[in-house]
């Protein structure tokens, strides 16, 4: 190969990759952009968002007050990227401020990133005295019933709830990520801790949610840097958290998405979802995002491939477009991931040509 084939060659790896990249750059910006425009659009007077159908049409609604943490959290993101609808995060703030006895384990989250956006502590400090405090003493009155809870028995109430649902796997992603809001809003986490761990063994890759419960509960553990070594259910021979990691990577399809049960993980027979593959993503992002970046940036890919034209997500297909989903799917795309840099992609294709001209004149 002449010395002007090898400069020519050269050029084309480096504009290949700086389009690449650009065009990457470009696929997150159009969707934190009108994912953020959609719940902007979407949300409710009340600062809420409806949950199903994403729009009932009727704006003065009351909005459920379990999904503002995840929805709320979307947002942010997308303001974090656009700098856009800094109102919005206001009126969702205002919401979780108008909250006293009827917090959600995801309430946590969203006050600290509030906190963090407005550069006060207001947000954290209504959830802590109104929440994490009253658990800490044994007085929370959960909806004003007069049955007050203690953090172990608030917990132990999640997943007993969940149980009697007949969905025991999601009260490992309950009380995972309410040991991640509580660990961001500086509260005690240690029955958090304890809950999640319960969770971990009693998960059960037979029933339904056994994927979002691991990826909750690792997200939650792996926040804390709480190892463990599972001792019953599902995944009993995991050996600490690095396994449990591993596990969860196992369940992601070649689309990139993540499928929704662990007996599903089949090509080819539309069984990702974007739910799961959110909370995958910001669980291997937070336990190693390093070690998991192809995993973590596929599952970004796909989630950015299956954006609805309105801006929005629906879980799976012709499931219909909904807010938590849309609120999850824009939090997750702002997951920290190191990505390497186009100059380091390039000097990694040069060093290969060099390798391949050098064998080419040993040989």
């Amino acid at each position: 190969m002449r010395k002007s084939e090898i400069m020519r060659a050269c050029l084309l790896v480096s504009l290949g990759l700086f389009v690449a990249a650009f065009t990457a750059s470009n696929a997150f910006a159009d969707s934190f952009d009108s994912g953020g425009d959609r719940l902007a659009a979407l949300q409710n007077d009340d600062g809420g968002w409806d949950w199903d159908p994403a729009d009932d049409g009727n704006p003065a609604s009351p909005s459920p007050l379990n999904t503002v943490g995840p929805i709320g959290m979307g947002l942010a993101q997308a303001y974090l990227n656009t700098g856009e609808h800094l109102s919005s995060l206001t009126s969702a703030g205002a919401l979780l401020l108008s909250k006293t006895n009827n917090f959600s384990p995801s309430d946590g989250y969203l006050a600290a990133t509030l906190d963090e956006i407005f550069s006060v502590t207001t947000y954290t400090d209504h959830v802590t005295a109104n929440f994490y405090d009253p658990l800490a003493a044994g007085t929370y009155d959960r909806n004003g019933v007069d049955t007050n809870y203690d953090t172990a028995g608030y917990v132990a109430s999640i997943l007993a709830s969940r149980t009697s649902q007949g969905i025991g796997n999601l009260g490992a992603w309950d009380v995972g990520m309410g040991l991640y809001a509580a660990a961001m809003a500086g509260a005690d986490t240690t029955e958090w801790i304890l809950g999640t761990q319960t969770a971990v063994n009693n998960l059960d890759g037979n029933g339904y949610y056994d994927v979002i419960g691991l990826a909750g509960a690792l997200l939650g553990l792996s926040s804390v840097g709480a190892d463990f070594d599972p001792t019953a259910g599902e995944h009993a021979t995991a050996s600490n958290l690095g396994d449990l990691a591993n596990v969860l990577a196992s369940y992601q399809l070649s689309t990139g998405g993540f499928a929704w049960n662990s007996n599903y993980v089949i090509e080819g027979d539309n069984n990702e979802t974007v739910q799961e593959t959110a909370y995958a993503i910001l669980a291997l992002s937070q336990y190693d995002a390093a070690g998991y970046s192809n995993e973590i940036l596929a599952a970004q890919a796909y989630l950015i491939s299956i954006q609805l034209p309105t801006g929005g997500w629906e879980n799976y297909l012709g499931s219909g477009e909904n807010n938590e989903i849309t609120g999850e799917a824009l939090w997750a795309l702002n997951a920290p991931v190191p990505e390497p840099a186009t100059m380091t992609l390039l000097g990694i294709g040069l060093a290969g040509m060099a390798a391949t001209q050098w064998r080419r004149r040993v040989s």
